[in-house]
């Protein structure tokens, strides 16, 4: 299990189990702890500083969300999203976002396009100059900032209740797509297309580009999601083979 410094007490009304959870589900979601990895109470317990009981309770906590699974007397173990899983996800959130479509577009100011669009060009412009410039965590960023613009302005308080939990199972995997893909300018560019039907007010063209873009992005998704299956599977058979030499 590989992990990161982490300092408690960033907000100091939090319990020292939501301490342990946020620390947990950071690690995971930023694939610092990867999934299939077996975490102990324990070794948790000793990069906090602090006590089996409130990292037993996060960890509790984390498999009622389905993040992990507990092992009787050998840990947990953080669980694997299958291709499967990933797809019945993206279908939930195509589902959502273009719900949420429907209620936001007449909402979003001139300011709030503008801005966004200003964003995303200076970031292609960047990107464009030096693609080194721009690391994966950067572009997952970019790109939830976006698409949780559809939530915030929607006024249907289910998507913004039900959105966060869909947008976290699909972290991981955006970001592995960034790190293996080369598809920041193409993303981008929808991007752009949609703030330009956002702007002109035209809902169905919102819609139809919204939709087009992630049914691409999940498309991208899965290609990574492969080569991930087919890099772990040589690396084991390379494994497999030194050790039998």
């Amino acid at each position: 299990m590989t992990t990161i410094p982490y300092r408690l007490g960033k907000i100091k009304h939090r319990s020292l189990a939501d301490e342990a959870y946020c620390y947990l589900k950071e690690q995971i979601l930023s694939g610092h702890i990867r999934q299939g990895d077996v975490i102990t109470e324990q070794t948790v317990a000793d990069i906090l500083h602090i006590s089996r009981t409130p990292v037993k309770n996060a960890l509790s906590r984390l498999e009622s969300e389905n993040f992990v699974t507990t092992l009787s007397g050998r840990g947990t173990l953080v669980n694997v999203l299958s291709i499967a899983d990933m797809r019945d996800i993206y279908n939930v959130r195509i589902v959502l976002e273009l719900l949420a479509l429907d209620t936001a577009i007449n909402h979003f100011s001139a300011r709030d396009l503008e801005e966004i669009r200003r964003v995303f060009v200076d970031a292609y412009n960047d990107y464009k100059k030096d693609k080194s410039s721009l690391p994966a965590e950067d572009m997952y960023h970019l790109d939830n900032m976006f698409h949780n613009l559809f939530i915030e302005h929607t006024s249907n308080h289910y998507i913004r209740k039900l959105m966060p939990s869909i947008s976290e199972r699909i972290q991981l995997g955006q970001l592995q797509a960034y790190i293996m893909t080369d598809t920041f300018e193409t993303s981008t560019l929808q991007h752009l297309e949609i703030i330009d039907a956002l702007e002109a007010k035209d809902l169905p063209e919102a819609k139809r580009l919204l939709q087009a873009h992630l049914e691409w992005s999940y498309k991208v998704m899965f290609e990574a999601m492969i080569k991930s299956v087919h890099f772990c599977a040589q690396c084991l058979m390379h494994e497999r083979c030194t050790m039998s030499t």
